[in-house]
């Protein structure tokens, strides 16, 4: 059975206890005699025999080619039908056969569209009109008449209510899909970019780790080998220099490419692991075979056409392996580091395979390392007498504020804009309350030119009622368009007008002769009001209380009203129905409440998720700095603000100098670790307002708005005489900058080219040293 016409069977199914709850409710006013057996026949046959017809219907499929394969929109002509049927032959249920009209909008206008909900309502007015109609011919009696336009207008008043509450909910639960949609496609995305690099698309190197140890597991448990290659590719770094780091992402893409086709089946995986170095795992794989595959591959990148991407370009790599034999993860990478730093010992551009050494000769490399860390890279630092130029933040933005109008020139507003107020909060929770004022003003009329003209109610009562009216419609939108009601926790005041309105309406019930059903009526509408607007637990508070007060109200009306036990017996069903629907309204506005909190909930895991992607995004994993797409983001912004504005903006090319040796001597991992090092001291020996990021591999970029190359001479004296690594503690890591003063009109890829230049220039003095760009001529 698809999956659309089980909902509809159970959405059917649902409704059962409604239906039933009516006939049972019919029969025992029928066992009381306070309506004829004939006619609750009559309309439970209607009502059995509809909801027979649409079982059948959905059950035999036949809606399935349906534009509304559930067929709502017939369920709900019908219960409008079954209503109006009710209304017109059951006299004493004509009090609160309107509330069912409320369950019904309430429950199944949210899954219609506009068009239906019209539909439906023309059809609910053509109904009571009808019945208006024929009570008003039929029967002379003035209370009579009274009551049914009281009713018709109540009606009136609650049609558009219930498709406000229902285009809310309606609206909600197309939030709540969006919002699931989005969230699905956010988490989606954060897994891709926790797993993947965002530059090639291949797996990053925590996912490589990951696969690394449960194939090291599978290893050992089965007895399988599988291999590591290592792949860095050759003069990577003379790329970047001499043709920018957008030929160098097309090269790491393209090279990314090829190593994806040749080792992207169901076994193998690939994963950049750092700058211009990539990594392949082979499971099922042994040292010889790898060789030949990584050869392949060779001839692959030998035979592409380099040249479309940068003419004369031609692209090697160099590759280093290792069969896993034995013993952790970390000593296979470092395995495989090794094999690859004798590849680029031999020449570059070639495979070599990991053997293990001579016993004789283990501390050659040793010793080659120490004596790599203990030789001096260059020069001392520079002094630099501008220190006391040093600016500690930048200056506020000197923007003009905008003045507020002088009297008489301010531009005119509608009365709309001006009687809810600017605040978008505020207008959204005056709506319903300007609604809700609307109603008192009505029953205000009720009583003001028909109660008291006709002495209805004790005058003391009448008294009550106008200051009781007046005060719910007038202090309610004064309190919110004010602001006071933001302090509270229910700024729209809407538990507290539900209580109020149902004390009076409440209060109208036990000492008016006439409009009961009106009253009930309005006390339903009063309850809607609460959909989605309160808090689970306060909307069923809410429902517990007014159906208290109509229990109280029948207790008053037994003790001290004077009722024979007919009319007893009328007002115990009256009341009982419209618990009954009561109880219904309240399970309802649980349901919407319950469905707002979690499309807010829903709300707040998406933006969360969305932060997370920005920040994966946007963040380097290894050194926590932004990386080069959000570095792209602060450049366009601040050179456009120093443009506008002259502070002043000055960019610094930071590469660390013999970067590449430390990783071939001493291995990756203390590579890693200088470079998160040198990270976290960038960020602490700038200002607040400096934007440091990692560029590319070694190289780094600062952005200074309204600085100066004292920034990087003061990081370069730091930098020297700290220890970036704890496993070589000796090791010292200097850097040479070249700095550029950006230039009003300028664009800040013109400025980065001239701090490019001041880099080579400072590469070409002797490393270890800022060199500061010429302003364009």
């Amino acid at each position: 059975m698809p999956a659309v016409q089980q909902q509809a069977l159970r959405r059917l199914l649902l409704t059962l206890p409604s239906y039933s709850g009516a006939m049972l409710l019919m029969y025992g006013g029928a066992w009381l005699g306070l309506l004829p057996w004939e006619r609750a026949h009559l309309v439970a046959t209607f009502m059995a025999t509809g909801l027979c017809g649409f079982w059948l219907l959905l059950r035999s499929g036949a809606t399935l080619s349906w534009r509304d394969p559930m067929a709502v929109l017939p369920q709900v002509i019908f219960g409008v039908l079954t209503i109006a049927l009710t209304y017109h032959l059951i006299e004493v249920s004509r009090s609160v056969t309107l509330l069912w009209l409320s369950v019904i909008a309430i429950y199944d206008m949210r899954r219609l569209p506009t068009r239906h909900i019209v539909w439906v309502i023309a059809t609910a007015t053509a109904c009571q009109l009808l019945n208006f109609a024929s009570i008003w011919v039929a029967t002379p009696d003035p209370d009579v008449r009274i009551n049914e336009l009281m009713n018709l207008g109540c009606m009136a008043l609650l049609l558009p209510t219930l498709v406000y509450v229902s285009a809310s909910a309606r609206a909600t639960m197309k939030r709540r899909k969006q919002q699931n949609l989005a969230l699905e496609q956010t988490l989606q995305a954060l897994e891709f970019l926790s797993e993947h690099d965002t530059l090639t698309g291949l797996h990053n190197r925590r996912r490589m780790l990951d696969d690394l140890q449960q194939e090291a597991r599978k290893a050992l448990r089965f007895n399988r080998p599988f291999t590591l290659a290592i792949l860095d590719i050759d003069h990577f770094k003379r790329v970047n220099d001499e043709h920018g780091h957008a030929t160098g992402d097309a090269v790491l893409q393209a090279f990314a490419s090829l190593v994806a086709a040749e080792f992207g089946g169901p076994i193998d995986t690939s994963a950049r692991w750092g700058g211009e170095e990539f990594v392949v795992l082979m499971p099922e794989s042994g040292a010889a075979l790898a060789s030949q595959r990584l050869l392949a591959l060779r001839d692959c990148v030998h035979a592409f056409d380099w040249s479309a991407i940068r003419p004369g370009l031609r692209i090697t790599f160099s590759a280093g392996l290792a069969e896993h034999r034995e013993g952790p993860v970390a000593r296979l990478i470092d395995q495989a580091d090794q094999a690859l730093y004798e590849a680029k010992r031999q020449g570059r551009d070639r495979v070599v395979p990991h053997i293990e050494p001579d016993p004789s000769l283990a501390g050659v490399r040793a010793a080659h390392a120490r004596l790599a860390t203990q030789k001096r890279m260059a020069s001392p630092p520079i002094a630099d007498t501008a220190t006391a130029l040093w600016q500690h933040a930048l200056a506020r933005d000197a923007r003009p504020k905008a003045r507020p109008p002088l009297r008489g020139t301010r531009e005119p507003i509608g009365w709309v804009a001006w009687l809810l107020g600017p605040d978008r909060t505020i207008r959204k929770q005056l709506r319903l309350v300007l609604i809700s004022s609307a109603m008192y003003l009505f029953w205000l009329g009720a009583v003001l030119f028909h109660a008291i003209p006709n002495q209805v109610f004790p005058t003391w009562l009448n008294a009550l009622l106008v200051a009781h009216i007046t005060l719910g419609a007038v202090v309610p939108p004064l309190l919110i368009r004010s602001g006071w009601s933001q302090r509270c926790k229910d700024p729209g005041l809407m538990a507290e007008q539900i209580i109020w309105s149902s004390a009076m309406l409440v209060a109208g019930y036990v000492f008016s002769p006439l409009a009961k059903g009106a009253i009930l009526a309005v006390l339903c509408q009063v309850l809607v009001f609460s959909f989605g607007s309160v808090s689970v637990q306060r909307s069923r508070q809410l429902g517990v209380s007014v159906i208290g007060m109509l229990a109280l109200a029948w207790v008053a009306l037994a003790t001290w009203g004077g009722l024979s036990p007919n009319e007893l017996s009328t007002e115990g069903l009256r009341i009982a129905m419209a618990c009954s629907v009561l109880l219904l309204l309240t399970l309802q506005s649980q349901h919407f409440s319950r469905m707002r909190e979690l499309a807010t909930l829903e709300r707040k895991k998406l933006n969360e998720a969305i932060g997370q992607v920005r920040r994966l995004s946007t963040t380097d994993a290894l050194t926590g700095l932004p990386n080069r797409q959000h570095l792209h983001e602060v450049l366009d912004h601040e050179s456009e603000r120093n443009t506008l504005h002259q502070r002043g903006l000055c960019l610094a090319l930071v590469d660390l100098d013999h970067f590449k040796r430390i990783n071939d001597t001493l291995g990756h991992q203390v590579g890693d670790e200088v470079l998160a090092n040198f990270a976290q001291l960038a960020r602490q020996s700038l200002r607040e307002v400096d934007t440091v990021g990692r560029w590319g591999g070694e190289e780094f970029l600062i952005v200074m708005p309204a600085g100066s190359p004292v920034g990087p001479q003061r990081l370069l004296e730091e930098v020297v005489v700290m220890a970036l690594s704890v496993q070589a503690p000796d090791l010292r890591v200097t850097f040479s900058a070249g700095l550029a003063m950006h230039v009003s009109g300028e664009t800040w890829e013109a400025t980065l080219e001239r701090a490019d230049q001041a880099l080579y220039a400072a590469k070409r003095a002797g490393r270890n040293r800022c060199h500061e760009a010429a302003l364009p001529t």
